[in-house]
């Protein structure tokens, strides 16, 4: 039995997927299977997973009718034989060291239930930067068991490329929620976080592509299904650091149907917020215009294009 499965949903990334698989296939830790699940891509990614899977026998190629990212990994974690899982997505890179990096939290925490790496967020070719978190004012070699919502407020400690958990707590978590199409992954952690801390490596091993095809757009959040928080507001009432990670999650959705020109989903969200547990410029945000926002934000794009990076978060 392999010491990891890797899940990768594949759904029309013919572009960016050779070099997401070859990321895999080039670890240094090489006790793995790869299970690609097809979600009804109607590009080439189907034939490029097959071609790979006759070279090699470590691959498993799975096809089904488009579900969605939920029922996908779902159905790649059900066919996976390892005792641990670990996901990337198909547009997304690994370092040579990542599985070894997920080895090393193992080895030091052989129980953990969930663990995952640090990682880099790539905007474009100018713009490449590591996700910020308290922890990373500690060195590389830091390997621990942390609070997740403390340590998520600006950038997820986790990220659905970067972690990994052991099959059977993800499978009595009750795995993704398929009824959720958009923030699947924050609701699977939610539940996790709720039971353990997750066990973490600051050492940078997955890299997280912001500039792959098939991306959202603000049009298409109008018809997202965004996980039901509201589920978990009674235990927010005696966990501060989980409050406060929903109402930057509330902040987070209502600025999104602000830029849709959703005023009733905006104001649903953001009158859930304790806005205490907000930043200044997360309040002042709130308050502006949509078209000033919307202004603002072409100013952040050509920043980004630059180089530059600004977020709302910090």
């Amino acid at each position: 039995m392999p010491k990891f499965s890797v899940i990768i949903p594949l759904y029309n990334k013919e572009k960016e997927f050779p070099s997401s698989l070859q990321s895999v296939l080039a670890q240094n830790f090489i006790d793995f299977e790869i299970i690609i699940v097809n979600d009804g891509s109607t590009d080439n990614s189907l034939a490029i997973a097959e071609k790979e899977a006759l070279k090699n026998q470590r691959i498993k190629v799975f096809s089904k009718k488009n579900e969605g990212l939920a029922a996908t990994r779902n159905f790649g974690v059900n066919k996976a034989i390892a005792e641990n899982v670990v996901f990337i997505d198909a547009d997304d890179f690994w370092y040579p060291f990542h599985l070894e990096n997920l080895a090393a939290i193992l080895k030091k925490f052989p129980e953990a239930p969930w663990f995952a790496a640090a990682y880099e967020k790539n905007y474009n070719e100018k713009l490449t930067r590591k996700m910020i978190a308290p922890l990373n004012e500690k060195n590389e070699n830091f390997i621990g068991k942390v609070n997740f919502f403390e340590t998520s407020l600006i950038d997820s400690l986790v990220h659905p490329s970067s972690f990994g958990m052991k099959r059977d707590f993800f499978l009595n978590l009750g795995g993704h929620n398929t009824n959720i199409t958009f923030s699947e992954d924050t609701d699977l952690w939610i539940r996790a976080a709720l039971q353990t801390q997750v066990a973490f490596s600051n050492k940078i091993s997955a890299v997280i592509n912001l500039n792959s095809s098939n991306r959202l757009n603000h049009s298409a959040m109008r018809t997202r299904k965004y996980p039901n928080f509201d589920t978990y507001e009674a235990e927010a009432k005696n966990n501060k650091a989980l409050k406060k990670y929903l109402d930057v999650h509330y902040f987070s959705i209502a600025l999104n149907y602000k830029l849709a020109g959703d005023t009733k989903n905006f104001k649903k969200y953001s009158d859930k917020i304790v806005k205490e547990n907000l930043n200044t410029k997360q309040k002042i945000i709130l308050k502006t215009p949509a078209n000033i926002l919307s202004a603002s934000k072409s100013i952040k794009n050509f920043l980004q294009k630059s180089g530059i990076y600004f977020s709302v978060y910090k």
